[in-house]
C-alpha cells in the first residue's frame, strides 16, 4: 500500500456580506466524506456533470453503488468535501498513484470529480478544495500531482501544465500491415495476472505511466461488451488489445466500427501480430478507432486518411484529430529534484538558478540553485549560477515532465533567461527522448 493519506480536517472562515447586518464569518471545513453522506455527494456530482446521466434513477444508483464500493474497498482512493456551516457544498476525489517519472517510481496524487453545488458557484469553493489537495499531498512528501481538466484554462491558472497530446485515428483495417497473427489468442478475466504483469513491465519502461492495480483491471475486463485478444507465447503475454464494436449507421446494422479501448505491446513482433489481427477484420469492420499518444502512427498506414476527406492548406490530408487532456503540476520543486537524484539530465554540467512563479500555491514559489554534475541534480544553498531561468510553475511542470523543450518555451516568450547564450546547454539539459504517456483514467 502507498503512504496512508492523513485524515486532515482543514478549517477556515469566509467573510460574507448579509444585507442589513454587515460582514460575518462563515465556518468552512474540508474533510473526507463519510458513507452516510454519499447521497448528497452523488446529488452534487449529478448536477455538476449532467452529461454523465447521473440524474436518471438507474445511472444515479450505479454511481452511488460505485462510490460506496470505493469507500469500503479501495485503500488508494478517497472522497473529500467542502462543508459550509456543516452543509456539503463541494466534492472531489483523490487517488494515490505510483508513476514512472523519468525511470523513478514516485508516489503521486490524482484529483477528479471536482464539483461545486449549483447554489454555491463563484464562491471560491473549488479554489479552496484544490489548495487543500495540493497542501495535503505536499505534506505527504509528494512532489507532482495530476488531473484531467474539465476546462484547461481553469486549471492552468492554478499552475497545472499541459501534458502530451493524444491522437485519435480512424483507419481502414486494410491500411494496416499484415505479417501474421498466429500468436494472437482470446484473453479474459482468468488471464488478468499475466495481463497485469505485461502492463507493469511496460510501465517500468515508459515515462509518465502509472502502476495498475488488479482490482481496477478486473473491473475493466468484466465489462460485458469488451473483447480482449493478446499475443501469447509459452504462457507469457507480451501485448494485448481490448476493444468493443460500435454501430456506425442508423439504418445498417452491418455497418460497424471497432473501438480500441486499450492497446499495449512490449516489442515490434507483438505489435506486428496485433496489427495483423486488426487488418484481418476488414470484412466486418468499417473503421478502427484508435486513441493513442503516438504522433507517428500514420507512418504505418498505406492510407492515413481518417475518412473525413478534409484537406488542410495547401494539400494535407486529415489523418487524425488531437486533443489536450492530462495536466501535471509540480508542488514541491526542490523535493522533485531530490526524488530524481539518480536521474541523469543528459550528463550536462553546470549551475542553474531556477526561479519559479507560483502565485496560486505560494509554498512552491521561490528560487533554487541546482547544481548538475554529469547530469545528476542537487539543490545547493550557495554558489554562483551559470544562468538564471525564470518561468511560471505551469510551464515548468510541462518542461520538467518532458512535454515541451525549453527552446520552444523561450521562443514563445514563456521562459526568461539572464544569459541567452546558455540556451543550447539548457536544451541539452532538459532534453527528453520520449514525451510522457499516461493511459490511466481517474
Amino acid at each position: 500500500m502507498l503512504a496512508e493519506a492523513p485524515g486532515i480536517r482543514y478549517h477556515f472562515f469566509v467573510p460574507t456580506t448579509i444585507p442589513g447586518a454587515g460582514v460575518s464569518m462563515m465556518s468552512e471545513e474540508i474533510r473526507p466524506v463519510t458513507a452516510e453522506e454519499v447521497e448528497e455527494l452523488v446529488r452534487i456530482a449529478a448536477m455538476a456533470y449532467p452529461g454523465s446521466n447521473l440524474l436518471a434513477s438507474e445511472g444515479r444508483q450505479r454511481f452511488t453503488d460505485r462510490v460506496k464500493d470505493t469507500l469500503e474497498n479501495d485503500p488508494y482512493a478517497s472522497f473529500h468535501g467542502c462543508y459550509r456551516e456543516e452543509k456539503l457544498v463541494g466534492i472531489m476525489r483523490w487517488d494515490d498513484f505510483s508513476m514512472n517519472v523519468h525511470g523513478t517510481k514516485l508516489l503521486t496524487g490524482g484529483i477528479g470529480l471536482v464539483a461545486v453545488d449549483l447554489l454555491h458557484k463563484k464562491e471560491k469553493i473549488a479554489k479552496q478544495m484544490i489548495l487543500h489537495f495540493l497542501k495535503s499531498y505536499r505534506d505527504r512528501g509528494v512532489s507532482v500531482v495530476s488531473l484531467y481538466p474539465f476546462r484547461v484554462d481553469f486549471y492552468k491558472k492554478m499552475g497545472f501544465g499541459m501534458s502530451t497530446k493524444i491522437n485519435q485515428y480512424q483507419v481502414l483495417p486494410s491500411t494496416l500491415p499484415y505479417t501474421g497473427k498466429d500468436k494472437v489468442v482470446y484473453l479474459g478475466v482468468e488471464d488478468r495476472e499475466e495481463i497485469l504483469a505485461c502492463y507493469q513491465r511496460i510501465v517500468r519502461k515508459t515515462h509518465g505511466m502509472m502502476v495498475r492495480r488488479e482490482r481496477g483491471l478486473k473491473v475493466f475486463l468484466e465489462q460485458p461488451e469488451l473483447i480482449v485478444v493478446g499475443c501469447k507465447e509459452e504462457g507469457r503475454i507480451s501485448g494485448y488489445l481490448a476493444f468493443q464494436f460500435q454501430n456506425g449507421h442508423q439504418k445498417n446494422r452491418m455497418f460497424n466500427h471497432l473501438i480500441v479501448k486499450e492497446f499495449y505491446y512490449e516489442d515490434r513482433k507483438t505489435l506486428a501480430q496485433l496489427l495483423s489481427f486488426l487488418h484481418s477484420q476488414a470484412d466486418q469492420v468499417q473503421r478502427i478507432v484508435l486513441t493513442i499518444h503516438d504522433e507517428d502512427f500514420h507512418l504505418l498506414l498505406q492510407n492515413p486518411g481518417n475518412g473525413t476527406d478534409n484537406l488542410l492548406p495547401s494539400v494535407y490530408h486529415e489523418s487524425n484529430v488531437a486533443g489536450v487532456g492530462l495536466m501535471h503540476r509540480i508542488i514541491d520543486v526542490p523535493l522533485f529534484f531530490k526524488q530524481l537524484s539518480r536521474y541523469r539530465f543528459n550528463k550536462e554540467n553546470g549551475r542553474v538558478r531556477l526561479t519559479i512563479r507560483d502565485s496560486f500555491f505560494p509554498e512552491n514559489d521561490g528560487s533554487w540553485l541546482i547544481h548538475f554534475t554529469e547530469g545528476l541534480a542537487e539543490v545547493i544553498d550557495q554558489g554562483e549560477a551559470d544562468v538564471e531561468v525564470r518561468m511560471d510553475i505551469s510551464e515548468f511542470s510541462s518542461l520538467i515532465m518532458g512535454v515541451v523543450s525549453i527552446g520552444k518555451l523561450h521562443t514563445y516568450g514563456l521562459v526568461e533567461l539572464d544569459d541567452e547564450s546558455a540556451l543550447p546547454m539548457l536544451e541539452r539539459l532538459f532534453y527528453v527522448p520520449a514525451k510522457p504517456v499516461c493511459t490511466t483514467p481517474f
